[in-house]
C-alpha cells in the first residue's frame, strides 16, 4: 500500500511541475508575441506590424469597401495595442520604474505617429492600395 501512495505523490508532483511549466511557457510565449507586435523594437514595425496590418486591411477591404488607408492605419494601431496588451498580460511580474515607463511610452507614441504619417504619405502618392486594385492596375493591362 505504501508503494501505491508513493506513486500517487510522484504523479501529483509531476503533474504540478508540468502545469507550472506550461503556465510559465504560455505566459512567456504571450509576452514574446506581444514583444513582436509592440513598438518597443526599431525593426518590428517595418517587418511585422506594417505587413501584418496591410494584410489585415486587405482582408477587411475584400469584404467591406471602407477607405483603404484608414483600414491600414487602424490595423497598424490595433497590432500595436495588441502587442502592448499581450506584453502586459504575459509579463505582469516585470516592473519598470515610472521614469523608464514615461520614456518608453514617449518613444512608442513618436514611432506610431511617424509610421502613421508615412502610411498617409504613401496613400496620398497612390502607393498604398489593396491587392485587388494593384492587380487591376498593374497586372491586367494587356
Amino acid at each position: 500500500m505504501k508503494k501505491a501512495g508513493m506513486l500517487k505523490n510522484i504523479r501529483s508532483a509531476t503533474a504540478h511541475k508540468e502545469s507550472f511549466f506550461m503556465g510559465k511557457a504560455s505566459t512567456a510565449l504571450l509576452f514574446f508575441i506581444g514583444w513582436l507586435l509592440s513598438p518597443f523594437t526599431w525593426w518590428n514595425d517595418a517587418f511585422v506590424n506594417i505587413p501584418l496590418s496591410y494584410l489585415l486591411a486587405n482582408a477587411i477591404y475584400a469584404v467591406f469597401r471602407f477607405p483603404f488607408k484608414w483600414l491600414v492605419i487602424s490595423s497598424y494601431w490595433l497590432t500595436n495595442i495588441l502587442g502592448l496588451w499581450f506584453m502586459y498580460s504575459g509579463g505582469r511580474g516585470v516592473v519598470i520604474s515610472s521614469k523608464d515607463r514615461i520614456k518608453s511610452v514617449s518613444i512608442l507614441l513618436i514611432f506610431i505617429i511617424i509610421y502613421s504619417s508615412a502610411m498617409l504619405y504613401l496613400e496620398n502618392r497612390g502607393k498604398l492600395i489593396p491587392f485587388s486594385l494593384y492587380f487591376e492596375k498593374f497586372c491586367v493591362k494587356r
